[in-house]
């Protein structure tokens, strides 16, 4: 994922969001502080995340596909391996694709593009995403995809489907040891190395968010689940200075990475529509009909407590 392709800017209410036209990335995002007057991250900017999937909008699927292989409709597929250390299929194929842009105004942007058939995943998708940023709002981030096989194919009745989104929070670049992650999610998956889940089980120790620990010490890569029915939100909080980010979502799970691979300069929360190995599992996998439209999306706020 390049952070060097072509981009657009929206800003709005102190708010400022730097998007990628390669899979719709979030690059950047700030707000103004009120106390001090300069532009703050929200998130780890993408330049400082090589091969981090930093912003990638995650589609057809998110986290991992185990061997990269699934079966579907008594088909077996086999799907490019992008993460060579599991041998695994990683976070889908949308961030590779060009998006051109629909609509765009000072405080939003519509970007559009088409999955294309491949062997692996021989569906053909059209996805449209939405970013718009408001003072009130911070920055609200909508993806739209329906399966749209053309006239001449022979396409599947259904096509497996997937999503999901992938930040890396900062409090303003506070460091990650000295700020409290609270999510309120009960049950943690286990999973294994490549991503296949193994079980589940209640939320304890290290792995309990709910009432927002102190990150410090804390190795975390795991896929939380019952999360609020109607919709939830993850506060990652800096103590010393009161500053707050602010996620809400409406996924039944969220993937928490305490960013090793960066450094720990932020921590990845991921409003996912379904778990890892999705595609195998058949746990929470979405079933796109032709010409229906599924739509999912989360935002970020600022604020100084």
């Amino acid at each position: 994922m390049s952070t060097s392709r072509p981009s657009v800017t929206i800003v709005a209410g102190g708010y400022a969001a730097r998007i990628s036209l390669r899979g719709g990335q979030l690059l950047s995002l700030t707000s103004q502080d009120p106390v001090t007057g300069s532009a703050q991250n929200l998130i780890v900017p993408a330049e400082q995340t090589a091969g981090a999937f930093a912003g990638a909008v995650l589609a057809p699927w998110p986290n991992r596909v185990v061997k990269a292989s699934y079966v579907y409709d008594e088909s077996t597929y086999q799907l490019p391996v992008n993460e060579e250390a599991t041998g695994a299929a990683l976070h889908g194929l949308l961030h590779d694709v060009d998006l051109a842009v629909q609509y765009q105004r000072e405080s939003e942007v519509h970007l559009a593009g088409v999955i294309e058939p491949s062997e692996g995943y021989p569906f053909r998708l059209e996805a449209v995403l939405v970013y718009r940023v408001a003072g009130q709002l911070g920055l609200t981030t909508t993806l739209s995809t329906r399966y749209a096989p053309q006239d001449d194919e022979e396409g599947a009745e259904t096509a497996p489907f997937g999503a999901g989104f992938h930040p890396y929070l900062t409090a303003g670049d506070a460091p990650l040891r000295t700020c409290r992650l609270r999510l309120p999610a009960t049950t943690v998956a286990k999973t294994k190395a490549n991503g296949k889940v193994v079980g589940s089980h209640a939320v304890s120790g290290d792995l309990d968010l709910t009432d927002g620990p102190l990150l410090a010490g804390l190795n975390i890569d795991h896929a939380y689940t019952n999360l609020p029915e109607g919709g939830w939100s993850a506060e990652l909080m800096h103590g010393p200075s009161g500053f707050m980010v602010r996620m809400i979502a409406d996924t039944p799970w969220a993937q928490v990475y305490t960013g090793q691979a960066i450094g720990g300069a932020g921590v990845a929360v991921e409003p996912m529509t379904c778990p890892p190995n999705a595609f195998n599992s058949g746990r929470d996998l979405i079933t796109l009909e032709p010409g229906t439209w599924h739509r999912v999306g989360y935002s970020l706020e600022a604020f100084r407590l």
